[in-house]
């Protein structure tokens, strides 16, 4: 079957077949074949030293292979254990965003076009190696007048290669809930709409520099922690320009221990930065592994790449310590009310997930904070929600992962360091918060004013609905989900059935005709029934050999 047939759905089949092709490479040609899709030339079958490597590692070469878009895909899935196995999480955790870096005159093209004026009337010194290349963009180090400066610019032609890939994403995801069942159960089409958002998002380097703004005025005045300063005049969409920090790596014990700076103490700021962060202002760095994190001169902590962020909402925050309350009383069956309300279940069997719980709570409660493991408890979270496909909301799932980053971070500095206590006191400030009268005040006024609106509103709408029913207006909508499966699958039974009957009459017929000795103008009857059996015999075996290879007796 030729790629030419998809020219309808897929503009650039070159990619597609590329696609196919790395997939098959890496021993997954399997799912090309399920998505009824050809295997090009140059991926007819991996190479036979692939076999001894573990899936996950395979799956994420694969996406390394292919560029900026999978990469980011597979970021995005490593914060989704209810979509993939969490081996598969972790394995993605490891996806290399480091690539070789592109001329610098390409570079300068994309600066002159956001600008509109030549390189050298923007910066003073702009040099011609860069100081990282990632998949969608390279950063420099610049001078600004008397300061230095970081600028982060976009790769050309990233936008295109994206665009490119989301379509032909789209296309796989549409073939994906057509013919495997599976797959179909996650909705592969709307978590791709996801991560559609969340690659434009990225690549959109104003939602960065508001993310930055937004950091440095929740830390407004801090003598702890600094978030470096946005050029706002020399940042575009492609183009970001913020203040060089100069520090060391949080991971750099010996270097913070030499410029004679306390690490107990910024571990403990490092803890209340960050809880700060979730509990009090509800916007996090849902990135903050050791090289996101700098130890500045003077001993403030800063924080860099805000790609990702996280949400806490006054709603989650509620459902936040409801949960935790929950947890303190071993109440799993509340949990998974809350579970419900924030439509986390999805095809979780409850039974399955209560028991789960249990055991967590039963392994947790009573133990000291000082015992309390962080990691353990994340990686148990983790397990929890992969096994039973907890859909639980990516911002839960970010701010259980930020706290395990943190307290990794933060106990090369203070062996004895625990972010739990912290925890604790942040906890339990936001249950008070929560629950404080005047709170509970405002949520009841809130109730009330809903209820008010929807008691004015009910009689207009309760009439319009008898209105339409009276006229015979009223239609009722309905949409079928996957149905093209079942119709395909009842098509096949149908056919084998007709097949098997007219095999079943040839059969009977030539039995009946075998058994008289007439002449007919094909010869002998008995002939002519012998004839009869290889005829059904050849069509009973070609019926046989397709079931056999549709893999479905």
């Amino acid at each position: 079957m030729p790629f030419s047939k998809f020219k309808k759905e897929v503009r650039d089949l070159v990619r597609l077949e590329q696609i196919i092709g790395v997939f098959a490479k890496y021993g997954f040609g399997y799912l090309v074949e399920k998505l009824h899709l050809p295997m090009p030339v140059s991926g007819r079958g991996p190479a036979e030293d692939l076999f001894h490597i573990p899936l996950e590692v395979r799956f994420r070469k694969v996406l390394e292979e292919l560029g900026p878009t999978f990469i980011k895909l597979g970021q995005m899935l490593s914060l989704r254990p209810e979509i993939i196995p969490y081996s598969f999480c972790r394995e993605l955790e490891k996806l290399q965003d480091k690539v070789p870096p592109i001329e610098f005159e390409k570079v300068q093209e994309v600066i002159e076009q956001e600008f509109k004026k030549p390189l050298h009337k923007i910066f003073k010194d702009f040099p011609k190696e860069s100081l990282a290349s990632a998949s969608l963009a390279q950063v420099y180090k610049v001078k600004l007048k008397n300061k230095e400066a970081i600028v982060k610019v976009q790769k050309p032609g990233v936008e295109a290669i994206v665009e490119s890939d989301l379509e032909i994403l789209g296309f796989l995801a549409s073939l994906a809930e057509e013919h495997i069942s599976e797959a179909a159960r996650y909705s592969p089409k709307s978590i791709l709409e996801e991560f559609k958002t969340f690659i434009l998002k990225e690549m959109n380097f104003n939602n960065e520099a508001r993310h930055i703004e937004r950091f440095r005025r929740n830390f407004r005045g801090s003598q702890t922690v600094h978030f470096p300063r946005v050029y706002k005049e020399l940042s575009t969409k492609r183009v970001i320009v913020m203040e060089r920090v100069k520090g060391a790596k949080i991971n750099d014990v010996e270097k913070i221990k030499k410029a004679g700076l306390d690490t107990k103490k910024i571990a403990r700021c490092l803890a209340d930065c960050v809880l700060k962060q979730i509990f009090i202002d509800g916007f996090f760095h849902a990135d903050p592994h050791p090289g996101n994190i700098f130890v500045l001169k003077d001993g403030r902590i800063c924080f860099l790449d805000f790609g990702i962020v996280g949400v806490m909402d006054e709603a989650k925050k509620l459902k936040l310590a409801d949960i935790l309350i929950a947890g303190i009383e071993k109440d799993s069956e509340r949990i998974l009310e809350i579970f419900g309300e924030l439509g986390a279940l999805g095809h979780a069997s409850e039974r399955d997930l209560k028991v789960a719980l249990d055991e967590m709570l039963d392994k947790y409660y009573g133990i000291s904070v000082e015992e309390f493991d962080m990691d353990a408890f994340f990686k148990d979270v983790v397990r929890i929600i992969s096994e039973n496909k907890v859909k639980l909301l990516p911002d839960y799932f970010l701010l259980v992962k930020t706290l395990a980053m943190i307290e990794s971070a933060g106990r090369p500095l203070d062996p004895d360091f625990n972010v739990t206590a912290q925890i604790k006191a942040f906890t339990e400030k936001l249950i008070k918060e929560q629950y404080s009268p005047g709170r509970i005040a405002r949520r009841l006024k809130k109730f009330g004013k809903n209820t008010i609106d929807f008691m004015q509103s009910f009689p207009q709408d309760l009439y319009a609905i008898v209105n339409k029913v009276k006229r015979g207006d009223l239609k009722l909508g309905f949409v079928h989900t996957n149905l093209e499966n079942l119709i395909s699958m009842l098509d096949r039974i149908s056919s084998r059935i007709s097949f098997s009957l007219i095999i079943s009459a040839l059969i009977i017929g030539s039995s009946i005709i075998i058994n008289t000795d007439q002449e007919t103008f094909f010869g002998r009857s008995h002939q002519v029934g012998v004839l009869g059996f290889v005829v059904a015999g050849i069509l009973g075996i070609w019926l046989l050999v397709n079931i056999l290879r549709s893999g479905h007796l």
